[in-house]
């Protein structure tokens, strides 16, 4: 059996707070306090208006599948002919994950961590070892050294742009990577949710690294604004890998309503809804950066994404206790640093709220930590 992931008994928490009336402000999970576009909206309903509401092709719809190739050459140079076939349209990513853990089956799964806290619970509930590849910020997330043990079949699980570090691998990093698993000949589960949300620098794609077993994972949740739509995609550079992952998605779930994927492919051509949700996420991870810096908090200043893994100014106390004493006293939901992997000093902040809801937020944790 999977445990409850550490950030979602937090929200749970705080759900059993808010009714009881207190006033939770919501860091711990990633949903964005932003609308999503009326013309995406639109779109979607028009879609169940002219009849796409009966079951989709497996694949996908044929818009969104030939938008998706156009979307994501515009920002990843993939080593190889990316096409419609090399593209499942899924219910979001963490279906996609899971399907692609049942499929895969591995023996071992390595995680670079910090690592989302989804891949753990995914693999106790199935089966899988876990051996963790960590990382320090003293080294800026960065892996460190050559990454030994992998065997035939294994997976390598790599979240890039980080969740919830916001740091990029360097192409070094990446090559090191690819080059341990092609040895072995194991696969890569690149999670690359957040490619279309940097802000600094730039990312080596594990699709672009010329090998075959990969299947990396992406969404419109964040992006777009659309996490209630359930609408994500994976990309294989080998169809075959592609077209069993297909299948065994369509025995689990099949794929999202054709509806909401009228949506997705619509928000594909409204380039300008990206860039001004990039720039509303730049001005608070701004804003919540400055924030707790002058509170004494340490962490890596985030590249893309939308959250900061901070290591909190208080002696005596790891980042567990911090998080439900903050929540307890000042209502502010937080998720403890070992909901990703061995980092009991650390908590995670969620950093996409509304101005004034991250300003009331960042003085509760003020209050709290001038009690201490």
């Amino acid at each position: 059996m999977s445990q409850e992931p550490p950030h979602y008994r937090v929200s749970r928490i705080a759900r059993e707070l808010e009714a009881q009336g207190r006033d939770v402000i919501h860091m711990e999970i990633g949903d964005p306090e932003l609308d999503t576009d009326p013309r995406i909206i639109d779109a979607m309903c028009r879609a169940a208006r002219e009849g796409h509401t009966h079951y989709a092709p497996a694949r996908g719809v044929k818009p969104l599948l030939e938008r998706l190739v156009d979307y994501m050459e515009s920002f990843i140079k993939p080593g190889f002919d990316l096409s419609t076939e090399n593209i499942v349209v899924t219910p979001g990513s963490k279906v996609a994950i899971y399907t692609a853990l049942r499929l895969l089956r591995p023996r071992r799964i390595y995680v670079v961590e910090p690592m989302w806290g989804l891949y753990h619970s995914f693999a106790s509930e199935i089966g899988i070892e876990v051996v963790p590849i960590p990382t320090r910020m003293e080294d800026g997330w960065e892996p460190r050294g050559a990454i030994e043990g992998i065997g035939k079949g294994d997976a390598i699980a790599v979240v890039n742009p980080n969740n919830p570090t916001g740091t990029i691998l360097s192409e070094e990093a990446v090559e090191m990577i690819v080059e341990a698993v092609s040895r072995a000949d194991a696969y890569i589960l690149a999670d690359e949710v957040y490619f279309d949300l940097i802000y600094r620098g730039s990312m080596t794609s594990f699709l672009s690294m010329g090998y075959e077993k990969v299947l990396a994972f992406y969404t419109f949740s964040k992006n777009f604004v659309m996490s209630g739509f359930r609408v994500g995609w994976v990309v294989s550079p080998s169809r075959e890998l592609a077209n069993n992952f297909l299948n065994r998605l369509r025995l689990i779930v099949g794929g999202p309503p054709p509806f909401s994927q009228y949506g997705a492919a619509e928000a594909l051509t409204l380039r300008e809804v990206l860039e001004r949700n990039r720039r509303f996420y730049i001005e608070t991870l701004g804003y919540s950066v400055d924030r707790l810096r002058e509170m004494g908090f340490k962490f890596v200043e985030p590249s893309a994404g939308m959250y900061i893994f901070a290591k909190p100014p208080v002696e005596d106390m790891d980042g567990v206790e911090f998080t439900y004493r903050l929540l307890e006293e000042e209502a502010v939901a937080l998720a403890p640093g070992t909901g990703f992997g061995n980092y009991p000093e650390y908590v995670r902040l969620t950093t996409a709220l509304k101005k004034e809801r991250l300003e009331e937020a960042f003085n509760r944790m003020e209050r709290f930590l001038e009690r201490l």
